[in-house]
């Protein structure tokens, strides 16, 4: 009977063991990693498309109205898109799904999706620390526009790229 009771004191320290080592994740990102996400999201320019009115302010926007997306479409050949709220996409995402989004997902121009795969995990994490940390403010971005479809005005007009040709590049 003693062993058992030994046995189970064990099985309940190695529980709360575990429980202890896994409670850091539940924890609040630090400062450094919402500071570090603030700075990736300014040297990447999320805020030109995701921000109403930041280029046309040279960024001159506060920072309670970023990242809310933007109602100034961009048209192409393909349709009309529209800069989403990231403040809300990322509520509805875990920091792990995040990550994985970036390094799969593929968005239509002109967002660059493809310089999202060459952040490091870490990089990622902090940039979905520092949306998290801002209040999840604003409206779904309006919803993309077939081609052919006129969006209303004012929008961005994207280039037609039919014919260009990619510039070799030489190893």
């Amino acid at each position: 009977m003693r062993i058992a009771h030994l046995l189970f004191a064990i099985a309940a320290a190695s529980l709360v063991a575990a429980t202890t080592v896994a409670a850091p994740a539940c924890a609040p990102p630090a400062a450094s990693d919402i500071e570090s996400g603030k700075h990736l999201v300014l040297i990447s320019h999320c805020n030109n498309c995701h921000t109403a009115g930041y280029v046309a302010n040279t960024g001159a926007v506060p920072e309670d109205r970023w990242l809310m997306g933007n109602p100034v479409g961009w048209r192409g050949k393909g349709g009309t898109v529209y800069a989403s709220n990231l403040r809300l996409v990322m509520q509805q995402l875990t920091e792990d799904g995040w990550v994985q989004l970036a390094r799969v997902g593929e968005w239509r121009a002109p967002m660059p999706w493809w310089s999202l795969r060459d952040y490091s995990d870490d990089e990622l994490r902090a940039i979905y620390r520092y949306v998290r940390s801002l209040k999840p403010l604003g409206t779904r971005a309006p919803d993309a526009l077939p081609a052919g479809q006129m969006p209303p005005k004012p929008y961005n007009q994207l280039p037609d790229l039919d014919g260009c040709e990619r510039a070799a590049v030489s190893p």
